[in-house]
């Protein structure tokens, strides 16, 4: 699948159902100030390092809110929590802890404490294996202005409940026939 292609099923699964359901409430704002980039390296190694450089490239760009990396390679889901771990383990090792922090997304997303056919594993799943680069002083901003912030996981989950599995399976597949 071509890079274009996969920035447009994330970007519209961002618009449909990230700011569509209201999952993040703080996303529609930034949306015009997001950016989209494919990390297509198959080695770890190099799929790290190209997280270190989107941090390299925020620093140099505070007009860009927040970065999502997507991962095509990493559709295995063990291969892609390795990724994750590594990822947080080269912010800590970088000191870029505190000013970055990572979001995680991926087709076959599942919380532990949820049955596998949960409907609540969609809050976190995206058409594509995606980690999203956040600015740890734009989530610390909209945070002290929201009104009861840590309610916002469970809000999610009991909109995505109400909505079924089945509807949130479908909404995430039109993501990925564009």
């Amino acid at each position: 699948m071509n890079e274009q292609k996969l920035i447009s099923q994330t970007r519209h699964w961002v618009e449909t159902v990230v700011v569509g359901l209201n999952f993040c409430p703080f996303a529609k704002k930034e949306l015009a100030n997001t950016r989209y980039l494919v990390c297509g390296h198959e080695r770890m190694v190099r799929a790290i390092e190209a997280l270190l450089d989107e941090c390299d490239y925020l620093d140099a760009h505070p007009e860009i809110a927040t970065s999502l990396l997507i991962y095509p390679q990493f559709e295995d889901y063990e291969q892609y929590l390795a990724l994750l771990e590594e990822a947080n383990r080269s912010l800590d090792n970088n000191q870029l802890r505190g000013t970055y922090q990572l979001a995680s997304f991926h087709p076959q997303y599942c919380f532990a404490d949820e049955p596998a056919d949960s409907a609540a594993h969609y809050t976190n799943r995206a058409p594509h294996p995606v980690l999203h680069l956040l600015r740890e002083a734009s989530i610390e901003q909209v945070l002290a202005r929201y009104r009861e912030p840590e309610a916002i996981p469970e809000r999610n989950i009991a909109t995505a409940k109400k909505l079924g599995a089945e509807a949130m399976q479908a909404l995430l597949a039109t993501c990925r026939q564009l």
